[in-house]
Order: structure tokens, then C-alpha cells, then sequence
């Protein structure tokens, strides 16, 4: 097998490649940290390869417990990477670590060997943040809920904590809520426990859970209990995502800015590329806390945003010359706020925008865009015109507003708009400052400033409502396209569904609108390659006509993708293709992926896992359909064994049937016949009373077969060289007439007259009988249960060979001896423990092998107990061969494969030595 080398990195002072490793890539959390990211480095022309390392099918409803298996791919590929959480194992970080390529650590706590910079978001001050503001509320017992073994969460609760501690506050053991993962189903059945507990009442009165998902999955446990929220307890969570928007009462949280931390992680590792030293923990430093009504603000009030970890920054000068209330900041300030983290400088648009807009592409215009026209209002007194006000509406459906963004924005419009009235007070005092009275008089605005508060009031209004049309946009858009992505998910499952083997590797079930560079690359087995598998490239779409030249190149796993399978103008996504337990290959899609969903199920994801199904339900088509052809052929040698073992028992049969035929030898010339002792007493007649006349046989010929069986004598008689071969009724000595079968061949003198004929009479009835008999004994006799030789050997020759092609395949042996033949009821007992696809063997009057077809080491010793317990204690049972296994089932590693005769013989000295064990104990 060809297999492609490496080709080299991005050049010195070129753009470069950079790898980001995350267990998934959707959702609020890795989906935005690979989006800051990539903003970062297309900003500076760099190619992102997204490499996902969990598989594709993983339960989401227990991620992120780390699953059997992470696959890392393109590690060589890239010239630095951004590892987030646990994509990795330590094993692995060390190793990309000692190969000196750049490496940047998200979220993932202290490897031992590893001297990478590490990057967290301010999990910290979220903590102290929501202490604080709980606190305000009045709270003293507030507690903390989520899977403390995670690193994220330790810092969180650390901060906690600390954060009670520094308001005098002692914390409990009671009031940790540990959960087992991240997510709703766990916080919930710890909220069912916590109110049985405590007979309808909490250790706490607030809560800060460790994730949005523990929070919703928290208040829908303790509303289901009846307890009413945020009365009975006080929820805030941390994420921000959509999630906690939906559920009533909504869910105040804390906004980490990950693409933000995804944006310096993409900053430190283009420093470490460049040549800068770094190392050591890097901290965002700020997050945002964005209020609603679980944590016990009025419900209904307007939302606020709290950004954490920056100083406040009052302006000097008093309110705006405005009517009184229009920019209050108590306007902007939820009730019951007043104190705590809300009570510094009010956020403005620089700070809101990044919580509320996902899109970062354009938000700094729309902002500036804001501002000009608070502006042009301030200064000159200028309204909006239409066309910019619809301009903002679009633009602000563009940016992908969150569902409650309206509420966020508008508090820091206000405070924009009394920045911008404050800023306009500076520049009249400079002017004045500057110039004469009557000059300043002249160089300024004609319109006063009655008129200019009228214009921006106006302004103001008008820029809400453009904003309202562009949020309800912006959310009718995103549930336009999430239809979309459903109708198109369903497109594709149907596709993949209806393709064959050759349609799934070239990607035809891919989305129509899909114009982007995908491919398709499975393991195959490669002894050259490191670990003995490659990947080859079986389908590839996109670009121009590179990706496709592609098709059947083979590829070490750390040098894929290739770079002509790396989109220049988008992030390019890996994910593992498989389902269950198979692994398959990875599927490479470039893309954007969604950053709002609260779920990590992108579609890349469904399509990887579905395409995993349809793979495997294709081997299991091909493995059933080779199996039809082996059941087939085991069929057709069974009826030839069949054919054979009853030819060799008929030859057998007709022999001893032989010997008891009633045989004569007719000498001809002499007209004298000799008949046989056999034949005598098949007329019932005594030997000694028997005649040599032909008349002892023509004569008892039944009148009606008489002038048949006459016939076919005169003709051997005439010279007919054909053997004699007639059926017919003869007379017995008690008058019953039986009917039998003479052949009989016919020797001629030199003058080719008939000289002598030797036959043989044989009673029909027995010989129809016996036939019948060996048709049924041909392969099991019916009396034992036990199957001939050749069907075993054959059944385990069989057995044999699957095992050594499917993996999953086990088969076992098991010897019973018996002190003496076994009896009827023995055998008995011995079928009733064996399966319908099992059977047995009797090599030896005292010895029987069984063959367990399909079954495992621990099945086997399960047989073997059942079967001693059944036989009794006189007889030997043995286990004496089976596939392999983790656990022998003996010490002298018996337990094998091997060919049909050999595990037969193995079977014998088994028994044997334990037949002879206790003579020698004796001895």
C-alpha cells in the first residue's frame, strides 16, 4: 500500500496551519471557543482545522464523562495547537509537547511533563459575581451545585467559597449539591432528593449551579416538587446559553465570553509560532453576568448586564441635560440591585454587544453605526433617516441577537446616549474655553438645546424600534434556519438510507447547498504506518478538482488532512465517523458551526454518526449476505457428507443383508438347486426338509406373479446376459404369503448356453425398513441425540474458521466422561443443557464431546456447572478447547484453537488424565 508522507507545515512568515482540538464543536461552550479562535487567526490569513476527538455518537445526556476512546488525527499536519478540555489524554499532550510543536491549553488543568500556557475564562470572578449579587438580595445560605471533579467547576466553587468567606459567610458541607455531570438529568434527581430530604424545605435559600444545564435541570426538580421559584430558592447559573432564556422564571447566568478565551488562546499560540516565550496560566480576566428574575429580581424588570473583572468607569460630569428619568441609570438597574456588583458603572455598548450579538463579524461597525446617529442627534439636533434606521434593523438580524438581547441592549442605548450628551457638554466647555463668547456663538449649532434633547429622544426611540425589528428578525431568522437544518437533516438521513456502498463513500447524500470542501477517509490496515492503520481517502467533494484527485490515497493518521482538503476560506471540521463500538474513519466538512445551540449535536455530528450507521449496516448487509453463501455451501456439503456416510452404510446394510439372504445356486444341466439355510427359513421351512427341485421356489410363486417370475427365468434361461432382479409374492410354511426380491445372475458354457444361476432372496419389507432406518441414523442417531463424526468435525471446522475471522465470535469445547456407557436418561439430561445451535459427539462408548457454537469463556464455565450439577458426580466434565479469552479457563492453557481433530484429541487426553488423576492420588 502507497501510503502519503508528510509534506511540511506553512512556511516561515506565511499563513499557517492551526489545529483546535476539542471533545465536540458545537454549543455555546467549544462552539464558541472555536469561533473566537478562528476569528483570530482568518483575520490573520491562517488556514483552522477543527479536529473533534470524542465520537460523533456520544450521549450527550452524560457528556462530558470521557469515552472509551479520543482520536487524534493531523497532529503533524498543524504548526500549532489549541487543546480544549479534555480532547486529550496527558499521554498525548506530553507527547506533542516533546515534539516541540506550539500547544495553547484551554481549560484543562496541570499535566505533569507539559509547560504549555494555559488559558481558563474568568470562572472566578462569575463566582464572586453571583455571591455578591445573592448576597445583595440578602441571602446568607446560599449553596453550589455541580460535578466538583471537573476543573472548571473546582475553580468556580473554589470562588464561591472564598466569596462567602469574604462576606463573613462560613460555608457547609450541606449546602455542596454534588452532581455527576453537567447536565439537567442529574441536578434534577439531586433537587427530587434534597426537598425528600428535607421534607419540603432546603439547606439553602439560593443556589449557584456550576453550568446553565445544572441550573435549568435544578429549578425543573425543585419546581416539579412544588416548590415555587425563586421564592423558595434563588437560581443563577453559568453559560449564558439560549437555554436558560426559555425556562420560567428565566435563569440568570453568567456570560464566560469563551470566544473570547477562544480568541487569546488563538493570540498565544501565533506569539509561540513567532518565537515568544510562553508559558505559565493566562486568565480572560472579565465575564459578564447577565440578571433576570431566578436569581429574585423582579420578575418582569428589565434584564442588566454586570461585566466582571473590569473597574467601574464613572463619568465625571452629572446626568444629561435631559427630562428627568430618560437616562437614570437606576433606569438601567434591575430592582433590588442597588448594591453588590450592579452598582458600578453602567455597561455600555462595547460591553453588551459581545454577550447579546453571537456574530463578531461586524458588530464593531453596527456599534460605531449607533453612535453616529446618537451623535448627529446630540450635536446638530439631526434625526435618523429612514434608511439608516433600516440599515441598523438588518444589520442587527445579522449579528444573531439572542432571545432576550432587546432587554439588554436597550439599558446600554440609554447609557450611550447619556455618554454621548455628557461627550457633546465637554466639547461646548472646550470650545467656550477656547474661543471669545460672541465667536463660540457663531461657531456653534443654530438649534438649542431643547431642540437637540428633543431630536435625540426621538433618535433614541427610533433606534429601539429598529432594534426590536432586527432582534424579532434575528430570532425568526435562526428559527428559519434551524427548519432548515431539520428538513435538511431529514434529506439527509433519507440519502444515506436509500445509498448504496459506492453513493456513501462519494458523498452524494451531502446537502445540495453544501458547496464547501468535504471528504471521506476510513482506516485501513497499513503495516508501514505507526499503529498499523492509515487513513485512505474514499470520496471527496468541493473546490475545484484537487480534492477529487484525492480519491484512494492513503494517509498516517497525525499527516491528515492534507492540505488540499483544508478550506482556506473557512474552518475545516473533522469528526470521527462511527457508531457504537465501530470506528470507522473521519468525515472532513468545512464550515461554520452553530454557537448558540445549548446542545453539542451539530450536524456534522448527525451526519458522522449517521453515516457510521449506514457503513456498518452495509458490512452487515455484505456479512449476512456471505453468510447466506456459507450457510449455503454447509448445506450442500452436509447433503454430500449425507449422500456419502448413507452409501457407506447401505454397502455396509446390503453386505449384512447378504449373509442373511436366502442365497441358491441353480445348476442348470443337472435341473438340481441348492438352497441356503437362510432361505429356507425365510418360507419357514426346516433346512433339512428342503428339496433340490426348482418347484421348492417356482412352486410357492404367488398365482398371480407366477407367469412374471417365470418369464424372467426363460429369459436367463434363453441366454439373457442382464441380471436377474424380479419382485414377487412367495407362499410360506403358515400360508401367508410375503413378498420378496430375487436377483440373480446367469453363467454360459463356451456356447454361451446358460450353465448355472447364483441368486439371493431377501424379504422386502426388511431391506425398505432398514434403508428407512439408515436415512434416519445417516447424521444423528435418533436413540442417543448424538451426531456422526463427519457432521462434527465438520460443524467444528466451521466454527473454527469464523472465529478467526469475526472477532466477536467465540465457540468451546466441553468433554464428559461417564464410569460406563451412558444410559438414555443421561443423555437426556446432557441435551437438555445444550442450545439448538449445539451438539454432541460420542467418540468413545464412555466419552462424549459437545461443541458450544457461539459461546464465550464465561458461558462455557457456566455450562460446565450446569452440567456437573445435572450428571452427577461420577461423571467427568471438562472444558478441553475454546476461542481465547482475557481469563483462561485453565491453567495449562487448554483453552485454544487449533484444527477439528486436533481439539478431539485434545477432548480424549483431558478426560483420560482426569480418569486416571484419582488412581494416581491413590498411588
Amino acid at each position: 500500500m502507497t501510503t502519503v508522507g508528510a509534506q511540511g507545515r506553512g512556511p516561515v512568515g506565511g499563513p499557517r496551519t492551526i489545529g483546535v482540538v476539542s471533545p465536540v464543536l458545537g454549543g455555546y461552550y467549544f462552539g464558541r471557543a472555536l469561533a473566537g479562535a478562528a476569528r483570530v487567526l482568518r483575520a490573520g490569513r491562517h488556514r483552522v482545522v477543527a479536529l473533534q476527538t470524542y465520537p460523533a455518537d456520544l450521549d450527550r445526556a452524560e457528556f462530558p464523562a470521557v469515552p472509551r476512546r479520543r482520536t487524534l488525527v493531523g497532529g503533524s499536519r498543524c504548526d500549532g495547537l489549541i487543546v480544549v478540555t479534555s480532547a486529550l489524554e496527558d499521554d498525548t499532550l506530553r507527547d506533542i509537547h516533546d515534539a516541540g510543536t506550539p500547544l495553547v491549553l484551554v481549560g484543562v488543568g496541570p499535566v505533569e511533563g507539559v509547560s504549555a500556557p494555559s488559558l481558563g475564562p474568568d470562572n472566578s470572578g462569575a463566582a464572586r459575581a453571583v455571591v455578591d449579587h445573592l448576597v445583595a438580595h440578602g441571602h446568607r445560605r446560599i449553596g453550589f451545585l455541580g460535578a466538583a471533579d471537573q476543573t472548571d467547576t473546582r475553580e468556580r466553587y473554589d470562588a464561591y467559597r472564598d466569596a462567602l468567606l469574604a462576606h463573613g459567610i462560613e460555608p457547609r458541607a450541606e449546602w455542596l449539591y454534588r452532581t455527576r455531570d453537567n447536565q439537567e438529568a442529574g441536578a434534577q434527581v439531586v433537587a427530587r432528593r434534597l426537598v425528600e430530604a428535607g421534607d419540603g424545605t432546603l439547606p439553602t435559600t439560593a443556589t449557584l449551579a456550576a453550568t446553565d444545564r445544572n441550573a435549568v435541570g435544578f429549578m425543573r426538580g425543585l419546581r416539579a416538587q412544588g416548590l415555587p421559584l425563586p421564592e423558595a430558592q434563588a437560581v443563577v447559573g453559568i453559560d449564558h446559553s439560549d437555554l436558560g432564556a426559555r425556562i420560567r422564571p428565566r435563569l440568570s447566568t453568567v456570560d464566560l465570553l469563551h470566544d473570547a478565551v477562544g480568541e487569546r488562546a488563538a493570540q498565544l499560540v501565533l506569539a509561540m509560532i513567532a518565537g515568544e516565550r510562553v508559558t505559565g496560566e493566562h486568565r480572560l480576566g472579565r465575564s459578564a453576568l447577565v440578571l433576570r428574575e431566578s436569581c429574585g429580581c423582579e420578575a418582569g424588570a428589565r434584564g442588566h448586564v454586570v461585566v466582571t473583572g473590569r473597574s467601574g468607569c464613572p463619568e465625571p460630569d452629572g446626568r444629561a441635560d435631559l427630562p428627568s428619568g430618560t437616562f437614570d441609570r437606576a433606569s438601567v438597574s434591575a430592582p433590588g440591585t442597588s448594591s453588590g456588583p450592579t452598582a458600578g458603572a453602567d455597561p455600555g455598548l462595547d460591553d453588551v454587544a459581545p454577550v447579546v450579538l453571537a456574530r463578531e463579524h461586524g458588530r464593531d461597525v453596527w456599534v460605531a453605526a449607533v453612535r453616529q446617529v446618537l451623535a448627529a442627534a446630540a450635536d446638530r439636533g439631526l434625526r435618523a433617516p429612514a434608511p439608516a434606521l433600516r440599515a441598523l434593523a438588518d444589520a442587527t438580524a445579522r449579528l444573531r441577537p439572542s432571545p432576550d438581547a432587546l432587554e439588554q441592549l436597550v439599558p446600554a442605548l440609554h447609557v450611550e446616549a447619556a455618554r454621548t450628551v455628557r461627550s457633546h457638554r465637554r466639547a461646548a466647555a472646550r470650545r467656550l474655553s477656547g474661543q471669545g463668547g460672541a465667536e463660540a456663538a457663531r461657531s456653534g449649532t443654530a438649534l438649542g438645546p431643547a431642540a437637540r434633547r428633543t431630536a435625540l429622544e426621538t433618535t433614541v426611540r427610533d433606534v429601539v424600534v429598529a432594534l426590536a425589528r432586527g432582534t424579532v428578525a434575528g430570532t425568526l431568522g435562526r428559527a428559519g434556519r434551524l427548519e432548515r437544518e431539520l428538513a435538511e437533516q431529514y434529506e439527509v438521513d433519507l440519502e444515506m438510507m436509500r445509498a448504496d456502498g459506492d453513493a456513501l463513500r462519494s458523498l452524494d447524500w451531502l446537502p445540495r447547498g453544501h458547496g464547501g470542501v468535504a471528504a471521506l477517509a476510513l482506516w485501513v490496515d497499513d503495516a508501514d504506518v505507526p499503529g498499523g492503520r492509515a487513513l485512505q481517502v474514499v470520496g471527496a467533494r468541493g473546490g475545484a478538482t484537487g480534492p477529487r484527485r484525492l480519491v484512494g490515497a492513503t494517509y498516517p493518521p497525525q499527516e491528515f488532512p492534507p492540505p488540499e482538503l483544508v478550506d482556506p476560506a473557512s474552518p475545516t471540521v473533522v469528526v470521527p465517523v462511527g457508531f457504537g463500538s465501530s470506528d470507522r474513519g473521519v468525515l472532513v466538512v468545512s464550515g461554520l458551526v452553530d454557537t448558540r445551540a445549548t446542545s453539542t449535536r451539530a450536524r456534522y455530528n448527525h451526519w458522522a454518526a449517521m453515516l457510521g450507521v449506514a457503513l456498518d449496516a452495509e458490512d452487515t448487509l455484505s456479512a449476512l449476505q456471505a453468510q447466506r453463501r456459507e450457510l449455503a455451501e454447509a448445506a450442500e456439503r452436509e447433503r454430500v457428507l449425507a449422500l456419502e456416510v448413507a452409501a457407506g452404510h447401505e454397502r455396509t446394510a446390503l453386505v449384512s443383508i447378504a449373509s442373511h439372504d436366502g442365497t441358491w445356486d441353480w445348476d442348470v444341466e443337472a435341473g438340481r438347486v441348492r438352497y441356503s439355510d437362510a432361505w429356507a427359513r425365510i418360507v419357514g421351512c426346516d433346512p433339512a426338509g428342503v428339496g433340490d427341485d426348482p418347484q421348492e421356489w417356482l412352486g410357492r410363486v404367488h398365482p398371480d406373479d407366477v407367469r412374471r417370475v417365470q418369464s424372467a427365468v426363460a429369459a436367463q434361461l434363453s441366454g439373457s446376459h442382464q441380471p436377474l432382479d424380479v419382485e414377487h409374492r412367495i407362499r410360506v410354511a403358515d400360508g401367508r404369503h410375503v413378498t420378496v426380491r430375487c436377483r440373480a445372475v446367469t453363467v454360459h458354457d463356451a456356447g454361451g448356453r446358460a450353465a448355472r444361476m447364483v441368486g439371493a432372496m431377501a424379504v422386502v419389507s426388511e431391506v425398505t425398513l432398514f434403508r428407512s432406518e439408515l436415512r434416519e441414523r445417516v447424521l444423528v442417531d435418533p436413540g442417543t441425540g448424538l451426531v456422526a463424526r463427519e457432521l462434527f468435525v465438520d460443524r467444528l471446522e466451521r466454527a473454527i474458521s469464523r472465529a478467526r475471522r469475526v472477532g466477536a465470535y467465540g465457540w468451546q469445547v466441553l468433554g464428559v466422561g461417564f464410569p460406563a456407557p451412558p444410559t438414555a436418561l443421561a443423555l437426556r439430561r446432557l441435551h437438555g443443557e445444550l442450545e439448538p445451535d449445539d451438539c454432541a459427539y460420542g467418540p468413545a462408548p464412555r466419552d462424549v464431546v459437545v461443541l458450544l457454537d457461539g459461546a464465550d469463556a464465561v458461558a462455557a464455565r457456566d455450562r460446565l456447572a450446569r452440567l456437573r450439577a445435572v450428571l452427577g458426580a461420577q461423571a467427568v466434565v471438562e472444558h478441553a478447547a475454546g476461542t481465547s479469552h482475557p481469563e483462561p479457563a485453565h491453567d495449562d492453557g487448554s483453552a485454544g484453537g487449533g484444527d477439528a481433530i486436533e481439539v478431539l484429541r485434545r477432548a480424549g487426553d483431558r478426560l483420560a488424565r482426569r480418569r486416571a488423576a484419582p488412581t494416581a492420588r491413590r498411588a
